[in-house]
């Protein structure tokens, strides 16, 4: 039997979220900015208030929306699998429905890395993203944005 890939769950890290929320407010200021009769786009004082919003936004973005990974170890797979969905489901994550026609007959999820993903209905999860849990059989490893992370750590 081949041995399971190990896969890390990653997502982007500290300088990708902070470019990202970095770039897309310069760009929002200096647009918004431009369509002002103050300032044009070439304006430096709209620089200047693009590059200070951008830098706030990157930090905030960063602290709040980084990807973060926790290690969890445990002594009966069934009981802390059920205890995680419990806790997941009082901050309003639901376990997304698993196809069955996608697995395969001849792997056993016991042996290998169960993969469960877990996400808010609604709007609300469009803004509060994923949990995604890699289980094995004395540990498991949680993915998520770092707000959902702290969050999860006080009721573990």
């Amino acid at each position: 039997m081949t041995e399971p890939e190990k896969t890390p769950l990653t997502g982007p890290g500290i300088g990708l979220t902070f470019l990202y929320y970095f770039s897309m407010t310069v760009i929002i200021v200096m647009f918004v900015g431009s369509r002002s009769a103050a300032f044009t786009f070439a304006s430096p004082e709209l620089r200047q208030y693009g590059t200070l919003a951008g830098l706030v936004a990157g930090l905030l973005g960063t602290i709040v929306n980084r990807n973060v990974a926790m290690d969890i170890t445990f002594d009966n797979r069934r009981k802390f699998q059920t205890r995680l969905t419990q806790t997941l489901a009082t901050i309003g994550f639901e376990l997304e429905a698993v196809d069955e026609d996608i697995t395969d007959d001849e792997t056993n999820p016991e042996e290998e890395g169960a993969y469960l993903s877990y996400f808010r209905s609604g709007v609300a999860g469009w803004f509060a993203g994923g949990i995604y849990v890699v289980i094995s059989d004395r540990a498991a490893t949680i993915s998520s944005r770092a707000i959902n992370i702290r969050r999860l750590r006080q009721l573990l």
